[in-house]
């Protein structure tokens, strides 16, 4: 039975040796690693990239329209028209039909046009630049949320590892525990119940060990996940359990990435806001056109003989002002400032909610310290009383059901370390990320 035990160890550890073409030492490796492979990661980082874009955008609207164009028109019936005959030396009363125009017209010019005074143009902007903050904060905020799955299935399987090692040991003992009740047992000196309840721990510690093992499995398959990486991609984690530190640094906590991306939120309803507000103010921009025309009843569009060439030229000032448009402006206007206080109070309220967080981490992490060390102690001195007993047991000194009672305490306060070692490793590694810079 014990080479059955340690047997699947062997095959587990000759399993992980293979992943040694991607190796991480620490989380901080981890995470510096998905910073370019993690999808969510590089999907907030293309938003910035848009945002940056739309920035440059807006910008350019505050450039001028030049717009160009081109027309060639074949009159193929040209328009008649009635005038006055008299005009023509003909009787007074009597109108006769004439064609103005020629039959084929070239037109090229150009257009200008730039907005003096826009304010809605200039509001754009400003929602522009926000909302490339946004994303920059929504940037932060993802990779704390990737950085946080990512630690959890980091230390899962560390606490998966630790678990399956437990279980072995859980498993030998068992299995010598059964092995020595069952010769008991065929030598009529053991009940059956007690060889029932013998058989029982012994499937049970099985049970405990396959199923930490294929735990142990699944997670490294998240972690896979995680890091943009496939099934079949080589991983493996060097860093053991026991050189994880229950103590953290006492350095100060930074800026919530939530915070940051409320505030930009509001910064950018507020704007939106604003643009809202700009119909209220007149367009007033400048006009350039400068075309030219010629008509031909020839088509020789490029001749440097033809007809000659017409010019039209001006430049105007307009300004357009939306006095009325049956409420609709005053109605949007005001939704958006609602949706400005409602992010405002949402901003206030990350503010107080962070803090109140921040208190109770700290709190929960000295908690769970303090209940690891109990855990870890109540758990050693169980084994050690199950050894104690057994050798009582063999020396004739103890009962089989003290044995068994005492096999059944370990694996109880065994389970109880590792629920607080699992408590513990959740509270370190979100005060790692609270104390770490977005």
């Amino acid at each position: 039975m014990y080479k059955r035990v340690f047997g699947v160890l062997a095959i587990m550890t000759a399993a992980f040796a293979g992943y040694g073409q991607m190796a991480f030492n620490t989380l901080e490796e981890v995470w510096q690693y998905a910073d370019t492979h993690n999808t969510a990661i590089k999907n907030a980082a293309y938003e910035v990239k848009k945002g940056e874009r739309e920035v440059q955008r807006s910008y350019l609207d505050l450039l001028p329209d030049v717009n160009a164009n081109a027309a060639y028109t074949d009159n193929l019936t040209i328009q008649t028209t009635l005038i006055p005959a008299v005009i023509f030396g003909g009787p007074e009363g009597v109108y006769r039909p004439v064609q103005f125009g020629q039959k084929y017209t070239y037109n090229a010019g150009f257009t200008a046009q730039l907005d003096l005074v826009n304010v809605q143009t200039w509001y754009n902007t400003r929602v522009a630049r926000e909302t490339k903050e946004l994303n920059k904060a929504g940037l932060n905020n993802t990779k704390r949320n990737t950085y946080q799955q990512i630690a959890a299935q980091y230390y899962a399987y560390l606490l998966n590892k630790e678990a399956l090692r437990l279980a072995a040991i859980s498993a030998a003992a068992a299995d010598s525990v059964y092995a020595a009740v069952n010769n008991r047992f065929n030598e009529g000196a053991v009940s059956l119940p007690n060889m029932d309840v013998a058989k029982l721990n012994s499937e049970r510690a099985q049970q405990t060990l396959i199923t930490a093992r294929y735990q142990l499995l699944s997670s490294l398959n998240s972690l896979r996940g995680l890091l943009g990486l496939s099934v079949s991609d080589s991983i493996s984690i060097t860093q053991s359990l026991g050189s994880v530190s229950n103590t953290v640094s006492q350095e100060a906590f930074q800026e919530d990435p939530s915070i940051r991306l409320a505030y930009h939120q509001t910064l950018l309803n507020y704007g939106r806001y604003q643009t809202a507000n700009a119909g209220a103010f007149p367009t007033i921009s400048v006009l350039y056109s400068n075309n030219t025309q010629q008509f031909d009843n020839t088509f020789r569009p490029f001749d440097a003989a033809g007809p000659q060439w017409f010019p039209a030229t001006y430049w105007s000032l307009r300004a357009s002002w939306t006095v009325f448009n049956g409420g609709d402006r005053w109605l949007r206007s005001q939704k958006a400032k609602l949706t400005y206080l409602q992010s405002k109070e949402d901003e206030e309220q990350a503010r107080r909610q962070a803090a109140i967080n921040d208190d109770n981490l700290r709190l929960d992490h000295q908690k769970t310290v303090l209940l690891l060390n109990k855990a870890e102690s109540v758990m050693n001195l169980s084994y050690d009383n199950y050894r104690h007993i057994s050798l009582r047991y063999e020396e004739g000194l103890a009962s089989l059901e003290d044995r068994l009672r005492a096999f059944t305490d370990y694996i109880s306060y065994q389970n109880q370390y590792l629920n607080s070692l699992s408590e513990m490793l959740v509270r370190s590694y979100n005060i790692k990320l609270r104390q770490r810079s977005f």
